[in-house]
């Protein structure tokens, strides 16, 4: 009988067989989504244990409970969010340890082996900006864009609240505000995604736009800067689709491109439930 060859030693360096871990999986995201982050990135794993083997991916705009009851409902234990799950940018913990909500998130995502990453930076510092690119996507305004700029568009004339309720249907956002007359004709949009800071929002309304959109802004600032640009006889408009509304196409890019650099565990994108309900969509049954 013929000598059998020894059988190969096992390599001590070899990555363990069976599904990715979590940790796995953000370092190869980090590396591909695009340059390295500035100083001060809210991108990295806030929740959970990074050692944790990966059976799905959740793509989400903020990591609410809803979303990782969602998620874990679904078996996609490793949450990607734009925004993270304790309320606060970054995840200030000092402030709200006594918190009982906070025990209970955190709980929640331990009894159910999530793990949450926080993943804005490195998506929004691409070229183009990943959030641009997909809310483009989302609302079929790429052929509108301004060459070069995600955030510029020339639309078919319209009025603003033609462009506000053409929002609204297109992203499924029921409580988004307006301000400006509603007959003012646009055509020219500047977008700021998400949160609308002061300058840079003020600067877009001095600009030679008709209207921004937004995710919010705070009311003191560029929202009252529109209001009394108004007042002085000027044409514009401001419409705020609430933060979730106004990346969540940009996370729907984000969940696409996540299928190709993930192929071991489905992703799915789990979208935000709306936070608001308005009167004039609440029927008389529901009303007090």
């Amino acid at each position: 009988m013929p000598l059998q060859p020894p059988a190969p030693a096992a390599n001590p360096f070899a990555p363990p067989a069976g599904p990715p871990i979590a940790l796995q999986l953000v370092d190869r995201i980090f590396a591909k989504a695009g340059p390295p982050p500035k100083a001060g990135s809210v991108d990295r794993i806030v929740a959970g244990d990074p050692a944790t083997p990966v059976t799905g991916v959740a793509v989400m705009a903020i990591a609410s409970l809803a979303g990782l009851r969602a998620a874990a409902a679904a078996g996609h234990n490793l949450v990607v969010a734009y925004d993270g799950p304790f309320w606060s940018d970054p995840e200030a913990f000092e402030r709200i340890a006594a918190n009982p909500r906070l025990a209970a998130k955190r709980d929640f995502i331990r009894a159910h082996d999530l793990v949450v990453l926080r993943l804005r930076d490195h998506w929004r510092d691409r070229v183009p900006d990943g959030i641009s690119a997909g809310m483009a996507r989302t609302l079929g305004w790429e052929a509108a864009m301004r060459p070069g700029d995600p955030t510029r568009f020339a639309l078919p004339p319209t009025t603003l609240l033609g462009l506000a309720r053409a929002l609204g249907s297109k992203l499924d956002d029921r409580t988004l505000r307006v301000v400006g007359d509603p007959r003012l004709p646009v055509s020219r949009v500047a977008a700021s995604w998400g949160n609308a800071a002061q300058l840079p929002t003020i600067a877009l309304l001095n600009s030679d736009v008709d209207v921004v959109v937004c995710g919010y802004a705070r009311e003191w600032e560029a929202v009252e800067y529109a209001q009394d640009l108004i007042s002085t006889g000027a044409h514009k408009g401001l419409i705020l689709l609430g933060q979730a509304k106004s990346i969540e196409g940009g996370m729907g890019g984000l969940a696409d491109w996540l299928r190709t650099i993930v192929p071991e565990v489905p992703v799915a994108l789990i979208p935000a439930a709306e936070p608001y309900w308005a009167l004039s969509n609440q029927s008389p049954s529901s009303r007090p």
